[in-house]
């Protein structure tokens, strides 16, 4: 089975004041599902532990074409779509019970040697017979571009609920960071229709972390490029890109 599947029923906590399925919710169900899928396949990061090596996420690629509400029951699929040289890229599909798309996403993950602390191949340490070459989001995964200017900043400290099994903050928390900088008028006034995330750094207990972002708006529509960094070293944590339709669903 190339395509792995799971419904979800979305809860009213994973929902914003609107009634719809947040983005960080989103973000779970793909870890959800991600995990589930890499236990059929054998290549779990317990699985990986002995051989001394890990998977860690480089990018996701997020595009919600209709935000699901509380109460709905939904279907997220996940597949293999190809190995690329260091990485792996990974899709999801969210829909309805109708079939209707949700939202879509793609994914690059690198396999990492744990004792050398190095990228290894994809290809050569897992040639598996499961990548169904289809693309949720057509994307290569180029740079995001770092913001020039500061529009807004928020600081946030690291707690410790918001660490995750290894020990380092759940990428979930990156995308509410990097939306806890806008300004909530802006967001009221705006439907998120893609989000980009590339990550750079870990963050860990304590820290104290500045959300930065730069905003550009045209006609209604609106771009936000985010940094996160370290506040006392300067260190990058994640760059991200949302777009905005200035009309709601």
């Amino acid at each position: 089975m190339m395509k792995f599947q799971q419904a979800f029923t979305v809860r009213i906590y994973e929902c914003k004041a609107d009634g719809k399925l947040k983005v960080s919710a989103l973000l779970d169900y793909m870890q959800e599902i991600a995990g589930l899928h890499t236990i059929e396949l054998k290549i779990t990061i317990p699985d990986l532990f002995p051989r001394g090596l890990t998977w860690m996420l480089s990018r996701y690629h997020i595009v919600i074409d209709r935000a699901p509400v509380y109460g709905d029951t939904v279907s997220m699929q996940t597949w293999v779509s190809e190995h690329c040289g260091m990485f792996s890229i990974r899709e999801y599909r969210l829909s309805d019970t109708a079939g209707q798309s949700l939202a879509r996403a793609t994914s690059s993950w690198v396999l990492y040697d744990i004792h050398q602390k190095k990228t290894v191949a994809v290809a050569e340490a897992l040639p598996l017979d499961v990548l169904l070459p289809e693309r949720a989001v057509k994307d290569d995964f180029a740079s995001l571009p770092l913001p020039e200017r500061c529009d807004s900043e928020q600081r946030i400290r690291v707690r410790m609920h918001d660490l995750d099994i290894n020990r380092h903050v759940n990428n979930r928390f990156i995308a509410e960071w990097a939306l806890e900088a806008v300004d909530p008028g802006l967001i009221r006034e705006h439907t998120l229709r893609s989000m980009e995330i590339s990550f750079k750094g870990q963050a860990f207990y304590g820290d104290s972390i500045l959300s930065r972002c730069k905003i550009e708006e045209d006609r209604g529509q609106l771009q936000i490029l985010h940094h996160l960094i370290t506040e006392e070293k300067q260190r990058s944590i994640a760059l991200l890109r949302s777009r905005w339709e200035g009309t709601k669903d």
